[in-house]
């Protein structure tokens, strides 16, 4: 009997504590599935709130934005929160704290609701408003560019709304009232242009009465304690949930370590053996796919494109590369990156499931290749032409946001296979063309390449033998002819006496390292010169030069060296499309400027950029880009246009340099636009020389 008692006793004790475990497990399942259910509700809210506030901040930022996504996002932000309230978990008597917060917390959520609905309404007419106010002048231009002086004051207008707009800073709106009564004072008596100005003038005061309660609406909505009274909320019931889970867990443990735990001893000493065993199989397996596969996409890659190469019979190579990949990276995060990049593998797949002899590779980052076997041209260029078409119609969905890509493609069925496709597909990524490359030797690739190559060697070669040297353009006085400045221009002179200009290499070299030498070369040399001199100099900087560290230090080394110096000359500002830390070249010019240095932004009128530069940048001096200032004598447009910069410029009291000026006739004209400096061949072509005085 004791014998069958024990057995029985250990039966019973054994059957109790997995019907206690299985209770207990079953408890623990229901409070995380619940506590699951509302921290994802507290992640809803804080999700839709951020992106509630970001198309507040783009709406209010640009001109046309759907105001049915801040719709939408609200309607979420309120689904999320109703969620919240339904959640089974909050009816419990240990969670009544919490419940009576979350109640409370949806005054926070209607507060911010309302202010965003008022926002929404005021939204439309300001917009609207800035869009006419803005544009009117432009579309009007040949109308009332003919009231100069109405024509000014009218922009005049323009630019503070603008400044007030880019600002959000509605004190930038103070003194339009007496710009408008000027205003009212140069309107024609009667006619159209009197009806223009004065529906001008009806905008900006609906500007004037609205804009600031619109500041307020929206600074409202920044400073909302929405996002603080949630995370205090999230924060109590994460800290009451605690204690339920820390409950369940060391009862649950009591129980499991009462019962399993010879068992598991025994399980794990038998089973060790055997888990090992697969782990390397898996591990064997697994070193073999990723030496064979891309780990993200699951393509074959690089690595097997180049041990299945010499198995191809008569293969073509398509080379696929997507198009500005970087700034996907950069704008969504490489999380989205991957995603469009494992996408990308999906369709590149499923196009060639029903091929035969057709293999698909990642061959780098963005690069794709597909290798096709005994195909005709034709062929190729009609499935490549297909898959192109099909990828850029694909809508990849990056949070929400449906996001198209343009790839380009080049085909190469001459070996080296893939080196001659990316010759192609770089050739067409510098035409632009929208079709598909093929290589061909015809196209002399490679001949280029070797150009730049020996380029790079003679830039080398120059900085090597000191020959990368400065001539200078003089920069004259219109008044009186008188030379005020120069520019100093970067040439090279060659070893046998012949000099090149910066059309001949700064393009090929401006992403390498040579192009910071000759940066430092040029500055360094123009130091000299300007000792002998008392003229003011210029010297030309792109804006990525101004984002790096190690130039930027040589600069600042020089001025600090010699500050006499530096207080005469003028930086002139390129523009750079690598350009990523605007305000490290704000804080350059900003230190710049101290040593007495004065900026100017070079082509001015050439692009809608160089407005930014102005408004965001401390900007001295305007250069006037040539292919306007040249045309200004056979195009009217063009002249107009210059007078209107001139007239800006004087508004926002700077400097105006005209530049490209090749004859009297030109010159008169600026003069009588009252441009005061000009700059070009009819006044001096550059020299190795300047004027000592």
């Amino acid at each position: 009997m004791r014998a069958f008692l024990k057995p029985l006793i250990a039966f019973v004790v054994g059957a109790a504590s997995v019907g206690l475990l299985v209770y207990f497990y079953q408890a623990q399942r229901r409070i995380e599935t619940s506590y699951k259910e509302v921290r994802q509700a507290f992640f809803d809210l804080n999700d839709h709130y951020r992106r509630l506030n970001y198309e507040i901040l783009r709406t209010s930022l640009f001109a046309y934005v759907n105001q049915d996504v801040i719709m939408r996002e609200l309607k979420l932000l309120n689904a999320a929160y109703a969620r919240l309230e339904r959640s089974e978990i909050l009816r419990r008597e240990r969670y009544r704290s919490n419940k009576q917060e979350i109640d409370a917390f949806g005054k926070t959520l209607d507060a911010y609701e309302a202010t965003v609905q008022d926002f929404m309404m005021l939204n439309a007419g300001i917009k609207n408003s800035f869009v006419f106010v803005v544009s009117l002048p432009t579309e009007h231009a040949d109308e009332i560019g003919t009231q100069t002086r109405l024509y000014a004051q009218m922009l005049a207008v323009v630019a503070r709304l603008s400044q007030a707009r880019i600002l959000a800073d509605a004190s930038f709106l103070d003194d339009i009232s007496s710009k408008i009564q000027r205003l009212e004072t140069l309107r024609p008596a009667s006619g159209n242009l009197r009806q223009l100005v004065a529906n001008f003038e009806l905008h900006v005061r609906y500007l004037l009465a609205h804009y600031p309660r619109f500041v307020t609406l929206t600074s409202h909505i920044e400073a909302s304690p929405f996002k603080q009274r949630l995370a205090a909320v999230e924060k109590h019931f994460m800290a009451t949930a605690r204690g339920d889970f820390k409950m369940l867990d060391r009862f649950a443990a009591l129980l499991l370590a009462l019962f399993v735990f010879a068992v598991i001893a025994i399980i794990v000493l038998l089973m060790r053996t055997e888990r090992e065993n697969r782990r390397l199989r898996r591990l064997e397996a697994e070193l073999r796919y990723a030496l064979e596969h891309d780990t993200l996409t699951g393509l074959f890659s690089r690595r097997q494109f180049e041990a299945l190469l010499p198995t191809f019979e008569s293969p073509a190579l398509l080379l696929l590369n997507i198009d500005h990949f970087k700034h996907i990276n950069d704008f969504y995060g490489t999380a989205a990156g991957d995603a469009i990049l494992h996408e990308v593998a999906a369709l590149l797949r499923e196009s060639v499931e029903t091929l035969k002899d057709v293999y698909v590779f990642r061959l780098g980052g963005d690069d794709f290749g597909i290798v096709l076997q005994n195909p005709a041209a034709d062929e190729v260029r009609r499935f490549a032409r297909a898959l192109k078409a099909r990828i850029e119609a694909h809508a990849f969905t990056v949070d929400a946001v449906e996001v198209y890509l343009t790839v380009t493609a080049a085909v190469s069925m001459t070996k080296p296979l893939l080196e001659n496709a990316d010759l192609a597909l770089k050739y067409e990524k510098t035409r632009q063309r929208g079709d598909v490359v093929f290589f061909s030797e015809a196209q002399h690739l490679k001949e280029a390449v070797r150009h730049n190559l020996q380029v790079m060697q003679t830039v080398k070669d120059a900085l090597d033998r000191d020959a990368v040297v400065p001539w200078f353009q003089p920069i004259v006085r219109l008044s009186d002819g008188e030379v005020v400045k120069y520019e100093a221009l970067v040439r090279i002179v060659r070893e046998d006496g012949t000099v090149e200009g910066p059309n001949r290499f700064l393009r090929i070299i401006s992403k390498t390292a040579y192009y910071r030498r000759i940066t430092q070369v040029m500055v360094e040399k123009v130091f000299v010169r300007m000792a002998d001199a008392h003229h003011r100099f210029s010297i030309n900087l792109s804006m990525r030069d101004l984002a790096d560290d190690k130039l930027c230090a040589m600069l600042f080394g020089l001025f600090d060296r010699h500050k006499e110096i530096a207080s005469r000359l003028d930086i002139e500002l390129l523009e750079s499309e690598e350009l990523d830390d605007f305000s490290a070249v704000r804080a350059f010019l900003e230190r710049a400027r101290s040593y007495g240095c004065k900026i100017a932004i070079d082509d001015f009128g050439s692009g809608y950029s160089n407005f930014a530069y102005m408004l965001d940048l401390p900007v001295d001096i305007l250069k006037i880009d040539g292919s306007l200032v040249g045309k200004i004598l056979a195009d009217a447009q063009k002249a107009l246009t210059v007078r209107t910069i001139a007239a800006f410029a004087r508004d926002m009291k700077l400097e105006v340099i005209a530049e490209f000026v090749e004859d009297a006739e030109t010159a008169a004209m600026l003069r009588d636009f009252g441009i005061a400096m000009a700059q070009g061949y009819y006044f001096g072509r550059p020299s190795p020389n300047i004027d000592r005085d």
